[in-house]
């Protein structure tokens, strides 16, 4: 999720391999409870695989119930069902070998997601003590997460073994 996620959404959890590296990418995250478990657009969740739960999927919100989705190719629109989201990959450039390797799975294969579904969303993305900032959400999930993000980011980067104190990006700098 540029600029937060390198090389567009991912999969989880574990490390991942980014565009043209092979770093280990971690991510902070906050549980969305039941009853209120929603997502805005714009936030990036994680979730199950539709039809492999033992694959975590990261991706962005861009649709919620109601809002309509146009097909240009198929000249067709398409309504987002009641309780259901719509979560896309973030991606400059989908290339066939991506789309191959799966990485870029996101509702244009599988359909929208059921809004129970979405049982976290991705706060912050970690690739190096130096390498690292805020996922970028909506305004009201900025919001209810920065209390959050303030008592568990000093945990998290201790955990890994970086004191946050590197040069570079830090909290809150620009991703690729």
């Amino acid at each position: 999720m540029t600029p937060t996620l390198r090389g567009g959404a991912r999969d989880a959890p574990g490390p991942s391999s980014a565009r043209g590296g092979s770093g280990t990418e971690y991510v902070l995250a906050r549980r969305l409870a039941h009853p209120f478990r929603s997502a805005a657009i714009g936030d990036v969740v994680a979730f199950a695989h539709p039809s492999d739960a033992t694959r975590t999927l990261i991706r962005r919100v861009s649709a919620t119930e109601g809002d309509e989705l146009v097909d240009a190719a198929n000249a067709s629109v398409y309504v987002v069902p009641k309780d259901h989201a719509w979560v896309t990959a973030d991606a400059d450039a989908e290339t066939d070998s991506a789309k191959s390797a799966g990485r870029h799975e996101d509702s244009r294969s599988f359909g929208p997601v059921d809004a129970w579904a979405l049982e976290w969303r991705v706060m912050y993305s970690m690739r190096s003590a130096v390498d690292h900032a805020t996922v970028e959400n909506s305004a009201a999930a900025r919001a209810a997460d920065a209390p959050v993000l303030e008592a568990e980011l000093a945990n998290a980067m201790e955990a890994l073994g970086w004191d946050g104190e590197g040069e570079g990006e830090g909290e809150g700098g620009e991703g690729d």
